[in-house]
């Protein structure tokens, strides 16, 4: 019995020793280049808020570099919210600036650590596209169409018209 409880032990001991954090299992990155080209929403921006263990950034926003406009301030989610953690859970740093390539999940920017998100540098300012802007600037959005208040109000008064038309048309 004694040998049993030494055994439980080593082992135990073992893979508290050997444990090591666990590392995202991601497909191979694909190149930046590709990345700039398919990416729902690429902007460069700096980490004003941490939230959810640091999983959820609130950054100023300096450039976006592709997809729709977006306000000075986004919220990006880099993992669930709560206690439930994954191995591709992206977290950031207090203050730090990023060039951040989100996608789109539920109208909420989210990346995880499999995303080709990195800490800004001067040697990322190479790849700065022509068409880079500043938050709020709706010249290059890429989602298009009106926007859903727009669409809501103009689905309000469509169903309002054919309830009129429909009463209108059974009084005769």
């Amino acid at each position: 019995m004694r040998m049993w409880r030494i055994a439980t032990l080593a082992a135990a001991g073992a893979l508290l020793v050997g444990a090591v954090p666990a590392v995202a299992s991601c497909a191979l990155p694909i190149p930046i280049d590709q990345a700039l080209r398919e990416s729902d929403s690429v902007f460069v921006g700096s980490v004003v808020g941490l939230a959810n263990a640091g999983r959820t950034a609130t950054f100023a926003v300096d450039e976006v570099w592709r997809g729709p406009d977006l306000p000075a301030r986004v919220v990006v989610h880099g993992g669930p919210d709560g206690n439930m953690f994954t191995s591709a859970d992206r977290t950031w740093e207090a203050a730090a600036a990023y060039l951040v390539f989100a996608s789109i999940v539920d109208r909420q920017l989210t990346d995880n650590a499999c995303s080709n998100t990195q800490t800004w540098s001067d040697d990322l300012a190479g790849l700065r596209p022509t068409n880079a802007r500043p938050p709020g600037d709706p010249s290059d959005s890429t989602t298009g169409g009106l926007p859903d208040t727009l669409l809501v109000v103009i689905g309000v008064v469509a169903a309002l018209g054919l309830v009129s038309f429909a009463v209108f048309r059974r009084a005769r």
